[in-house]
Order: C-alpha cells, then structure tokens, then sequence
C-alpha cells in the first residue's frame, strides 16, 4: 500500500512538474486577439438570439448586434498589422475569418 502511494506521488510531481515547464504564458498581443474574439461571440450570440425572436425588439436587439460585430472587426482590422508574434497572428487571421464568415451569412455590411 505505502509503495503504490509513493508511486502515484512521484506520477503526480512528474506531471505537474512537465505541466509547469511545457505551459507558456499567454502573451499581450494574444492577450488583445482573445479580447476582440470575447466580443465577437458576445455580438454574434446576441444577434442570433435577436434574430431568432423575430419580434421588434429582438430584431432592434440584433441591429444593435450587428454592429457590435461590425465593431470587432474594425477593432481586429486595426490591430491585425501592429502584431509580431506568430501563434497571435494566427489567431487573428482565424478570428478574421469567422467574422467575415458570419458577416457573410448574415447580410452584415
């Protein structure tokens, strides 16, 4: 019994130990992508649920969505070319496309 404990401590400190060096810190540029990503999915459920109500509110509630999303990406737009850092233009470049996928199947000028 004892040896089975200590082996599963030593498998536990092994893990958090390789957890501990294999994670890396997000970065602040990743850090301004997921912020401008927050928004967009807040918008775009918002519009989707506006949307789906069908009743003046809801569409004024969508309206009001849509340019939310308009906003994320202007916001994205803008910050696309002060980013340096690979893994954040990639998130940008990704983020940059669901948004124009969702502009595109919303009728979202």
């Amino acid at each position: 019994m004892g040896k089975r404990f200590l082996v599963i401590l030593l498998v536990a400190v092994a893990a958090f130990f390789i957890y501990k060096e294999t994670r890396r810190p997000v970065s602040a540029e990743e850090l301004k992508v997921k912020a401008v990503e927050e928004g967009f999915v807040a918008a775009s459920s918002r519009f989707m649920g506006g949307a789906a109500g069908g009743t003046p509110e809801g569409l004024d509630a969508a309206e009001a969505a849509a340019v939310e999303v308009q906003k994320a990406r202007n916001d994205l737009a803008r910050l696309l070319p002060a980013l340096t850092e690979g893994k954040a233009i990639r998130m940008a470049g990704e983020l940059r496309e669901k948004i124009a996928e969702f502009c595109r199947k919303n009728d979202i000028k």
